[in-house]
Order: C-alpha cells, then structure tokens, then sequence
C-alpha cells in the first residue's frame, strides 16, 4: 500500500477535481454582445468609420464618433477580427469571454494611413515553425509553459545542460570521468545536428543567453509574456547570424491594449503577469516566476523521490516599457533575467549532512540579466529601429570530492564565471513596392568578455594536495581554471536581404558579412530562399540555400594560456526543399529534406602546437624565474583546433490541426516526425598507449620548429633535423545527440467553453554512447583508506545507443468564465505510465566492473520526472508526477 502521505495527496487531488465538477458554471449559449473600442495607437483618440468583420460569426459593425461598435457573438472563444481602414485590412485574435464584454483595438497610425507594415507575408515558411501563444498555452505536461512547445517540432534533440561539470569545465571533465570520446557540448537543444552552443536565441531581437532553466524544467520567461516564436532550422534569414545550428525568435508583448493580470499557482511554482497603461501613450508590463520543487517534493513525500533525483530552484523576471511618443515614434525599455540553483542528488545530501537537513547543498549558480532600449521610427514606406542590450552572465560552481566512508572533504574548489555581452543593431525595413518588394538590412556589433577564477581551494589529505599541485603545474587548461583567465573579442556584421512576392512566387535572396576580430576574419554568406504557392490549392513547393559562421564560444578554447586564441569561426551550410499544403486555414502538412555540413567545427586536439609561445604563465614564472629568463619563448599544445567536420541529413513531416474558430468544440494538435542521421569526425590521430609513449620520450630531447598541416596530418620538424608526419587515421562516428526517429504527438479536444482535456506522446531514438568494458584497480587508492577502480572504454566509439525515450503526458483543463475574467483550473499526471527513460550510466568507483550491474543505468528525472512507491509485498512502483494548478485572469 502506499505510504500514508502518498495517500493523503491522492486524496486531496481526487476532492479537488470533486470540486472542479461541481463548481461548473456553464453559460448557456446565446449570443454574446461584445463592444469594441477602436482608438489611434499614439494619441489614444477614437477612430470613427472603421469596419468591423468577423465571419466565423457572421457579424459586422462600424465604429461611431467614440469610435465604439458592437458585435455579436454565438460563443465564447477566440475569433479573427478584420478591422478594415480604407481599404486596408488588419487582422487581430481576440477572445471573447462574457456577454457585455469591452475589447480596446490600437491601430498603428502607418496602417491608418493605408500601409500594411511587417506582417506573417514578410515571413518565410521554409525551415521555419511558428506557434500563437493560443495554441501552446496549455500544453500537456509542461505546467503551462509556452516555450517547452520548442521541443515537439521537427528536428530538435534535446541536449544535456548540465553533467558532471558545467561551462569551463566541459573538457577539464575528462580528468574525472574519464570518458574516452566526445564530438558535442553540454547545451539545451540542438537543431538539425548543429551543435547545442551554436544556437542563437533572441528576446523581442535581443540575445537571450539560454532559453531554459537549468535541467530544461521550464523557460527563463513568463508564459503570458510570449506573444509567438519561431524557430528556424536551417537557411534562416539575413538578419540572423551568430549561429552554425538554429535560430529561436521569441516575440513578447509589444502593445497593451486593455489592463489585465493573470496568476498562475500549481504544486512547484507560482508566476504573476501584469499589463496596464499608464496613460494613453505609455504602457507597463512585467512578470514573475518562483518555483519551489525542494520544498514541495523533499517536505511532502520525501520517500517518494528517486535516489538520482536533481531540482534546481529558480526565479525570472521581465520588465517592459513602451512609450508610443507619436505616431511615428516609439520607444521601448526593458529589462529581464533568471537565475538558477542546482542541487546535489539527495543521497549525497544524506551523506554529506548526516540526514538532518533535507535541503541538498548548492552545487551549481548561475544566472543573467539584460537590459535593453529600443527606438522605431515609421512612416508609410519605411521602418528603422535602433537597438542596444547588454547582457550580464555569472555561474559559481562548487566541486566536492568527499571520502565515502568518512563524507570528509578530500578535495573541494569553487570556480566563478562571468560573461559581458553588449549588442547593438541599427535595422531598416524598407517597402519598396507595397506588398511585392521589400529590402531588410541593417548592422550589428557584438562585444564580450569572459573572465574566469578559482575560488576556496581546500583539501584536508596532504597527498592528495601534493598531487593536486602537481596537475596545476603539468596540465596548463586545469591551471587556467584554478588562476583565472581571460578573454575578450568583438563581432560586426551588416546584411541585405530582399524579399520579393508576385503571382505565386516568392524569392528571398539575401547578404551577410561577418567579421571577428580573434581571428580577424571577414566572411561573405550568401543566403537564398524561395518557392511557388499555386493560390486555387494554397500549396507551397519550398527550397532554400545558406552559408552560416560563429565565432568560438568557451573560454577554454580561445585562452591565450591554455587554449588557441588563433582559432577560426565555424561554417556551416544549409539545404532544404520541402512541399507544403493548407487546407481550409484549419489543417497544414509540410515535409522537408534538408542536408547540412558543418565544417571548421572546434574540438580538443592533442597534436596542434605553437612552436613559438611566449613564456608568460605567472604560476610558472614564479616556481621558476630563471627558466622564465633564459627560455623565454616555449612550445606549447594549444589543445583546441578547427579540425572537426560533420553532417547531418534527413527529413520532416510536420502535421497541424488548428481548432475551427467557428466552433465552439473541436480537436486540435500537431504531429512531427524526423527520420536523420547526424555524423562527426574530430580527425583526430588514434594512436595506442605505447604509441604515445614512445613520442613523448623521443619528444623530450628535442624541441619543436616548425608545424604544418597536409590535409587533415600534421607535419612536424624538429631541432634534431627530423620530420614527425601524425597520420589522421579518425573516422566518423555519430554525433553524440544523434537520433535515428523522433516523434512528437500533440493533441486536444475542447468539449465546450469550460472543458478541455490534452495529451502529449513522445518518443526519440536513444542517443549513441561508448560502453565499459572492464575496470582497473588503482593501488595508489590506498592512500586514502579506499580501493578505486576506473573505468575501461570500448575502442569503437559511440558503438552503442541508450534506449528509446518514450513518454505520454495529460492536462485537464476546467473554465469558468466571469464578468471580470476566468479561473483555468487544471490537472496534469506527467509520465503517465511512469516510464523510466534512461539518459546515461554511473560507473561506481568503488566497486569493480559487473556486467550489468556496474555501470548501472542512469535514469532522467527531470526532462521525465515519477514518483516511486512501494507495494504492499515490498515492490517499487512507478507513477506519475501529479501536478494540480490553478491560473486566474483578472
């Protein structure tokens, strides 16, 4: 049986949805006279003669002198309102919610005037998916976050944000873990096989630093804030760049209309958004988030949680300013950030805090701020914005290394990163010909520095300090670590992008030059999209072409005392040509091949080396000065190279339902599939233990001259007038976020305007990985009083693959609608059949190789979180993680 506290929930959750049956209020339908208040967008004075049309309703009306109207409606829900101004015609979504209700419609004074600025025609619909914040806003199985729908669209792996050690300490990892073979870094979602930190992700036009908390629990902003999103997976427009992999463009809220507060309060977090104008020509709008999972989870049900279990704690925030100053002026400020704490695993919370303090250590910090200011300027043909943000980036990150029989500290440092990211843009949109051709062009300058410090280096084993000491002075990449490092670089770019539309054809040929000023480079892409539209079928044949660059990202590898500050951007091309069809603006299939290459890809190389290095490493020059002054240019490993290649290949089929807005029932969702392979090679020589041997003896009695590359080889020469040729004898592997099949099933069915039920199927290909073979036992363990063992590798890299991630999550959704707003109660039971999917094994260093039971399977608890219980015969069993919420509208 279950526990008694278990039990007591379930109880609570059964009463509750009692509770949602017998508080229904539903209104019975009729007709819902709803009054509409047209008013000039800057002045905020009304607009008389303005025609009102929606024909799911089959109601139209015209505004009078207050410029008020009145229309009827047969049901609550969203409809299409088409305001038309002469003979222009603007399109807004409204929902109507209660009979007497009163909607304020802002227009633009362009579109007064009789233009039609940016709109979805400037849009392109290759390698491009776009969500309304209505179609995503109850999305199963994610507590009401808007932006978890990034990860049902075709092409999208998701990452690992976090591992054994984050940001800077990706590659030093390999100290500890020892894993022999890696071709990705730790990041969030990777599009199409690009990497997971060659993504860009941008904020209302500004960068974004990382769309999701840590874990991918949920966004970094407030789900009402987001307006839309698109995201773009390959040959993305002119105006993006700084990317190899994807673009994710999230627009916020950009106008305020009517004065609203909406809350949302569930079992593991609460958020507040609030909108309000504070005259007619200046609006507010700002949000809030705290989740509180440790509370919740390690005070509630304690005995419920798996062993392996990671919450993190975090918070956001968003703040916006909008002041229309005129009709063609406007300006915009804002401010939004996150931050993030990670825990330790609460058995090591036990170990380490004798079970008295349910609160697992902080072991992980991080956070970011952006502050932003925007200028428009409109006329009738012609828009110019100019932007600048600057981004604020910290991450304090603690490491313990703890003796399991004692939980002393055997070894424990802290490591503090902060990241300075100014951007500007100056843009200008420029209607040429209205509705037939448009230029969009515009420059962009990014400038960033990262600097990096150890923190409370403790140790309470004098060994174990001594070899401590020892690895700073032989492992220049851990010394950076441990002394600190710094980096600083700056990226231009201007781009040109024409986007032109006449009898079916649209064609987007478009510029981008980019330079960075590491490297110094000046790269010239060429991007070119297009496609015919056949109006009587509304179907669309689609093709498209782009050359993408980006610029190193981690410290560690453009360090000028450990890494290769020469090293060059990475390149990238896109292909695609896909088919789409509309049906009824209600249903859209589109199908998609695309193939891209990654080249100049950085990765940690052994061989690459500057013969001529100036000795200038203070830890060094300090253990010997006069080695300082007698040698003072060196050799050294620069230990990163632009030598990695790839490609990934594929195709996508992506099927949407969009609810009939003249209904007021109806089904609605979505389904993706991709089917692709994505391949790397470092290039990379695989040479054996004794072969390294042998070249580090002979490499010790002389010095190096001179390096050069022959194809993929290097070619060394030495002062004893020898020549050294390091075969690439590399091939590829696949990509460590590799997977074969992925599908997402998004589905919902509203039965009426108070009831609404969804659900949410997943399934992705388990990513590759290099399996253990066997353990060693290290007799030097001793001398801490325990025995280790590490772990042996396979020779065939990323030769086997985790199992298949599959999980089914489902959200009920209960309405009740009021003069003054709605209360959404809803109900989700995530993981539905309590499935356990697997995301990597843990290899116990205390223990020796078993087949099949060390290493043992790691489990994610956080992308497919359950709770465990315990049968009456002594059985664990496996259930769904119940979250029950509540969201008010005000």
């Amino acid at each position: 049986m279950f526990p008694y506290t278990y039990k007591v929930l379930l109880r609570s959750i059964c009463l509750s949805i009692v509770l949602l049956l017998e508080i229904s209020s539903l209104q019975a339908e009729g007709k819902y006279l709803v009054t509409f208040l047209v008013y000039r967008e800057s002045t905020g004075i009304a607009i008389p003669n303005i025609n009102l049309i929606v024909k799911s309703a089959k109601s139209t009306a015209t505004t009078d002198k207050q410029g008020s109207a009145t229309l009827s409606f047969p049901n609550i829900g969203f409809y299409e309102i088409r305001v038309v101004s002469q003979s222009k015609v603007l399109n807004f979504s409204r929902e109507i919610r209660y009979n007497g209700q009163q909607i304020i419609l802002y227009l633009p004074a362009t579109e007064i005037a009789g233009i039609n600025v940016s709109g979805e025609r400037d849009q392109t619909k290759l390698s491009r998916y776009n969500f309304q914040q209505e179609e995503i806003k109850r999305l199963p199985g994610v507590a009401g976050d808007s932006l978890k729908a990034i990860q049902t669209v075709p092409g999208v792996s998701i990452g690992a944000p976090v591992g054994i050690l984050p940001s800077v300490f990706t590659n030093v990892g390999n100290l500890v873990s020892g894993v022999p073979y890696s071709n990705s870094d730790r990041g969030d979602i990777s599009l199409r096989g690009g990497g997971t930190r060659q993504n860009q992700y941008f904020f209302d036009g500004f960068p974004l630093p990382y769309p999701f908390h840590l874990g991918n629990q949920s966004s970094v902003l407030n789900n009402n804030l987001i307006r839309s999103f698109d995201i773009y997976s390959g040959a993305f427009p002119s105006r993006y760049g700084f990317a190899t992999g994807g673009i994710i463009a999230i627009e916020g809220t950009d106008k305020v209309e009517e004065t609203k507060t909406i809350w949302n309060l569930n079992f593991f977090l609460t958020d507040v958004y609030h909108q309000t104008k504070l005259i007619p020509s200046l609006s507010m709008v700002s949000s809030g988030r705290k989740n509180y999972p440790n509370f919740v989870l390690l005070r509630a049900y304690p005995e419920g949680i798996p062993e392996d279990a990671k919450f993190a704690e975090y918070h956001d925030f968003q703040w916006k300013l909008i002041w229309d100053i005129s009709e063609e002026h406007k300006l915009s400020i804002q401010t939004f950030g996150s931050r993030d704490r990670q825990a330790y695993t609460k058995t090591q919370a036990s170990l380490e805090r004798g079970g008295e303090d349910p609160r697992p250590p902080t072991g992980l910090d991080r956070q970011f701020r952006t502050d932003a200011i925007r200028h428009i300027w409109k006329s009738k043909v012609f828009r110019h914005t100019l932007s600048y943000s600057r981004t604020t980036f910290t991450e304090f990150f603690e490491l313990r290394f703890s003796n399991p029989l004692t939980a002393e500290t055997i070894f424990g440092l802290q490591n503090r990163t902060s990241d300075f990211l100014n951007y500007g843009e100056q843009r200008l949109e420029w209607y040429i010909f209205e509705e037939y051709l448009k230029l969009d062009a515009g420059v962009q300058v990014r400038t960033r520095e990262t600097n990096l410090k150890g923190e409370n280096i403790t140790s309470s084993n004098r060994t174990f300090f001594e070899l401590f000491n020892n690895l700073l002075d032989s492992n220049a990449q851990f010394r950076s670590v441990i002394d600190g490092d710094r980096i600083r670089y700056q990226e231009g770019a201007a781009y040109a992008e024409l986007q032109g539309k006449w009898k079916g054809f649209t064609i987007r040929p478009g510029m981008r030059y980019d330079t960075y000023s590491g490297s110094r480079e000046k790269n010239l892409s060429p991007r070119l999209n297009g496609g015919y539209e056949f109006e009587s079928t509304k179907t669309s044949f689609l093709a498209g072409h782009g050359i993408h660059y980006n610029s190193p990202v981690l410290i560690e590898q453009l360090s000028s005392k450990s890494g290769n500050p020469n090293l060059l951007m990475e390149r990238s091309e896109h292909n695609s040509v896909g088919i789409q069809q509309e049906l009824n603006a209600i249903w859209i299939f589109k199908v998609e091949a695309f193939r891209n290459i990654f080249q100049n890809i950085i990765v940690p190389d052994a061989f690459v080396a500057d013969p001529y290095s100036p000795y200038n490493d203070p830890r060094l020059i300090v253990n010997d000065p006069t080695r300082a002054i007698r040698d003072p240019i060196q050799s050294r490993n620069l230990n990163y190279s632009n030598s990695g290649y790839g490609y990934s290949e594929g195709i996508e089929i992506f099927i949407k339902k969009s609810k009939d807005p003249r209904q007021e029932s109806g089904a609605f969702g979505w389904i993706s599939y991709t089917n692709s392979i994505t391949k790397r090679i470092n290039n990379q020589a695989r040479r054996s233990s004794d072969e390294n041997t042998d070249a580090s003896i002979l490499n010790r009695s002389r010095e190096l001259l001179a390096q050069t590359k022959l194809g993929t080889n290097y070619l060394n020469y030495y002062s004893d007038n020898q020549f050294e040729l390091i075969y690439n004898n590399d091939r590829e592997e696949l990509y460590d976020l590799d997977r074969r099949h992925i599908l997402n099933v998004v589905f919902g069915y509203k039965f009426n305007s108070v009831w609404q039920v969804g659900g949410r199927y997943r399934y992705f290909s388990g990513t590759p990985y290099t399996p253990i073979v066997s353990a060693n036992r290290a007799n030097q363990a001793a001398t801490f009083g325990v025995n280790l063992y590490f772990p042996e590798y396979s020779k065939n890299y990323n030769s086997d693959r985790l199992l298949p991630f599959h999980q089914f999550d489902i959200r009920i959704d209960h309405i009740d609608q009021f003069s003054w707003g709605y209360i959404n109660f809803y109900l989700e039971l995530v993981n539905f059949y309590g499935r356990l999917n697997q995301s990597g094994f843990n290899f116990d260093n205390l223990s020796p190789y078993q087949r099949g039971t060390n290493p043992a399977p790691i489990y994610d608890t956080v992308n497919s979180p359950y709770v465990q219980s315990q049968r009456p015969n002594g059985s664990i069993i496996y259930l769904p993680l119940i979250n029950l919420g509540m969201e008010v509208r005000f």
